[in-house]
């Protein structure tokens, strides 16, 4: 009823007023249909005492981040050095959006390989992994790389890129991540959790590259 009120009263008001009146009935874009993640993370993170907005990105902790780095898809970033080692048949696990070319999405949440687990593949069945951003999402998370290992053949491959260590904005906590991280990955800690779960190290760049980022990549012993 306020609503059509104040519409019936723009149509008679000065157009001076109207822009006002218009701002009354018309909800922010975060709080549209289908709008884009980012808009409502920006309201978030404009407010937060920690956290100042400097021109193309974010101040934190005395360290300026640029907004590519919150815009997903940080995968695109090592598709070309991923793409030399997985080969044949693979998955792709925390796909979202962005799968690795070639690989079938698995994602719980999201994107084309929504509602599919690691578990729907049997062991031994898969040339290769990928997964980029998904392993600090959990909290077992040596116990996941050991059954993902599970599932590749004898001599098949396992990449992980992952969040650099330096890299505050994706500290459990933050006020980007909140508690969506579970633990900081570590370089040397990654490689060994690999060589402990049977593989050994392909190759791997400790980082932090572009996307404050680094990979391993890990081959299943016969």
């Amino acid at each position: 009823m306020f609503s059509r009120l104040l519409h019936w009263v723009a149509r008679h008001t000065p157009l001076r007023i109207k822009g006002v009146l218009r701002s009354l009935v018309t909800p922010r874009l975060e709080h549209l249909p289908d709008v884009p993640e980012l808009f409502r993370w920006y309201y978030v993170l404009v407010q937060h005492p920690d956290v100042e907005r400097r021109p193309g990105g974010w101040l934190y902790k005395g360290k300026f981040y640029p907004d590519y780095l919150m815009m997903g898809g940080a995968s695109h970033a090592i598709f070309p050095v991923a793409l030399r080692f997985c080969q044949g048949t693979g998955v792709d696990i925390g796909a979202g959006f962005w799968p690795l070319p070639g690989a079938m999405a698995v994602d719980e949440y999201r994107g084309p390989g929504k509602g599919k687990t690691i578990a729907d593949f049997p062991d031994q069945s898969l040339d290769y992994i990928f997964s980029s951003h998904c392993l600090e999402h959990i909290g077992a998370w040596e116990a996941a790389l050991c059954e993902w290992v599970r599932k590749l053949k004898p001599g098949g491959v396992l990449f992980l890129y992952l969040p650099h260590p330096s890299c505050e904005l994706w500290h459990p906590g933050s006020p980007f991540v909140g508690d969506g991280h579970q633990w900081i990955p570590n370089p040397d800690v990654v490689k060994q959790a690999l060589q402990r779960c049977g593989c050994v190290i392909e190759a791997f760049d400790d980082g932090p590259d572009a996307m404050q980022s680094f990979y391993v990549c890990g081959r299943k012993q016969a």
